[in-house]
C-alpha cells in the first residue's frame, strides 16, 4: 500500500456493530430522530420510494417525504410509515420554486436531510437545493442530483456550517471535481481526501471498495458488496441508509460506514439467495432485517 493511505481502515463487522445506534427499552420515536427526504419526480417516484423504505429499515424514528403531488400518488399506494410534505410541482412534475417556505418550514424538527435522489435537474429545483443548503442547521444526505446541481455551484458547499455527506459514483465525482473518471477510479483515496479536506465535507465515493473520507482526511475503505448491486436505485438505498443513521445522531463518518458496509453485506446476502443477475435493491432492503438481527445491541 502506499505510504501516504498506510493510516487507511478497513471497515469491519466489528466496527459496525460498536457505531450502532443503541435503543433503550424506554425509547420512543423521538429518540431516534426525523429523517427529512426531498426526493424523487414524476418521472423517477422510486428514487423516494428506495431512500424512504432504506430509512425505515434502518431504525429512523420517522420520516417526513418532501414530494410533489405525482410522486405523493405513487408513493402513498405503496408506503405506510412516512408523513407527507407535499409540495408544488412545475408542468413537468419537477418540485418548483414557489415550495421554498414550505420546505424550509418542513426541515425545522427534523434532524437529518436526504436531499436530490431522483429530484431533477431543472432551474427551479436547482434553486431550492442552493437554498436548503444555505440554510439548512442538520446535516444533509447530497445524492443524485444533488451532487449534479452542486457540481454547477460549488461554492455553495463554503455556505453550510452544519455538515455534508456526498455520496457521489465516479461520474458524479468528475463533475464535482473536474477530473477524468478514469483518474478518478485509479486513485478513489486521493480524491475523496483531497475532496473531504478542501470542502470540509464527508465524501462516500462510491463503486468497488466504496471509500469513506471524512473531513479531516481520514479514509475508511469497504470490502462488502458485489456487482449485481448495480442497479438503478441502489445508491437511493444507500442514500437513505446513511440518512438514517445520521438523524441518529451518528456523526457523518460513523452513519457513511456503517451505512456503506450494511448496503454492501444486504448486497452479498441478496447475491447468495437469490443470484447477482436477479437481486433487486428491493430486495436488498428486505435483507436489512435480517443483517440487523446478528447486529443489535
Amino acid at each position: 500500500m502506499n505510504d501516504k493511505y498506510s493510516y487507511m481502515s478497513v471497515i469491519t463487522s466489528e466496527m459496525v456493530k460498536y457505531k450502532l445506534p443503541y435503543r433503550p427499552e424506554d425509547a420512543h420515536k423521538g429518540t431516534f430522530g426525523k429523517l427529512f427526504c426531498m426526493c424523487g419526480s414524476k418521472a423517477m417516484p422510486g428514487a423516494a420510494w428506495f431512500v424512504i423504505n432504506a430509512a425505515i429499515k434502518c431504525g429512523v424514528g420517522s420520516v417526513r417525504a418532501c414530494v410533489v403531488p405525482s410522486v405523493y400518488e405513487n408513493l402513498s399506494r405503496r408506503i405506510s410509515e412516512p408523513t407527507f410534505c407535499v409540495v408544488s410541482e412545475d408542468k413537468d412534475g419537477f418540485m418548483s420554486k414557489d415550495s421554498l417556505e414550505f420546505i424550509l418550514r418542513g426541515i425545522k424538527d427534523c434532524s437529518c436531510i436526504v436531499l436530490g435522489s431522483g429530484l431533477g435537474y431543472t432551474k427551479e429545483t436547482k434553486y431550492l437545493v442552493e437554498e436548503v443548503i444555505k440554510n439548512s442547521k442538520i446535516p444533509i444526505i447530497i445524492d443524485g442530483d444533488g451532487i449534479n446541481i452542486v457540481a454547477d455551484n460549488i461554492s455553495i458547499i463554503k455556505e453550510n456550517k452544519f455538515g455534508l455527506i456526498f455520496t457521489p459514483h465516479p461520474k458524479e465525482m468528475s463533475r464535482l471535481i473536474k477530473v477524468k473518471v478514469d483518474d478518478i477510479n485509479s486513485n478513489k483515496m486521493r480524491f475523496a481526501k483531497e475532496f473531504s479536506q478542501k470542502y470540509g465535507v464527508c465524501t462516500v465515493l462510491k463503486g468497488k471498495n466504496t471509500i469513506v473520507c471524512d473531513n479531516k482526511g481520514n479514509i475508511y475503505m469497504n470490502t462488502t458488496g458485489n456487482s449485481g448491486m448495480a442497479k438503478g436505485g441502489s445508491g437511493d438505498v444507500l442514500s437513505g441508509m446513511i440518512g438514517s443513521f445520521a438523524a441518529q445522531k451518528l456523526s457523518a463518518v460513523d452513519a457513511s460506514i456503517c451505512g456503506v458496509f450494511l448496503h454492501g453485506l444486504s448486497g452479498d446476502k441478496c447475491k447468495k439467495n437469490c443470484s447477482g443477475i436477479s437481486m433487486t435493491p428491493t430486495d436488498m432492503i428486505n435483507e436489512l432485517m435480517n443483517i440487523f438481527k446478528k447486529f443489535e445491541r
